[in-house]
């Protein structure tokens, strides 16, 4: 595994105990150097007071590093959602071309009927959502005209997908591309 040589910059117990802690957040062996590069620095700022009362700087050097494995914790899961939000967007470019296009054909007519009859089962406010859709909405913009959150548009997104697939239109809303 590799090791960071910090010198005389910090001590060696205080690198062994992130990597020790790294371990226990369930973070791999090869993310361990690149933790190390992150908390060093911060336990070289961090202001321990040897003269408080009960100070005992190897407690002090675990807050320091368990809180920052927390931040990267928190950072990496808030990625992940920002990366969900980001794929229902691309979902939502999909299944708007494929909406236009099938709401604009003249042929063929079952095509045009079956759309018609998926829209009747809708809500005013899907019904509102979708027609958004098929102008070229985002999902931001739709959110904000029918002021509902983000991620309750994303929702109701998905539930509009699967009414959709639900009477056999799902290859205008991108359920193809899925099962390629």
């Amino acid at each position: 595994m590799e090791r960071n040589d910090y010198g005389s910059l910090i001590a060696r117990w205080k690198v062994d105990l992130i990597r020790s802690r790294a371990r226990k957040f369930n973070f791999r062996n090869d993310e361990v150097p690149d933790l190390e590069q992150t908390i060093v620095p911060e336990l070289v700022k961090a202001p321990f007071d040897p003269n408080a009362l009960d100070a005992d700087e190897r407690t002090f050097v675990i807050a320091v590093i368990d809180h920052q494995l927390m931040k990267v914790k928190r950072d990496r899961r808030r990625k992940v959602r920002q990366g969900d939000y980001e794929s229902e967007s691309l979902e939502e470019i999909i299944f708007t071309e494929r909406a236009s296009l099938a709401l604009g054909r003249t042929e063929p007519h079952d095509l045009k009927l079956d759309v018609q009859q998926a829209m009747a089962t809708l809500t005013p406010v899907q019904k509102e959502i979708c027609q958004a859709l098929a102008e070229g909405c985002t999902q931001a913009e739709i959110a904000r005209r029918t002021g509902r959150s983000k991620a309750a548009l994303c929702k109701a997104v998905k539930r509009l997908r699967n009414k959709f697939r639900e009477c056999g239109l799902g290859e205008y809303v991108g359920e193809n591309d899925h099962q390629a």
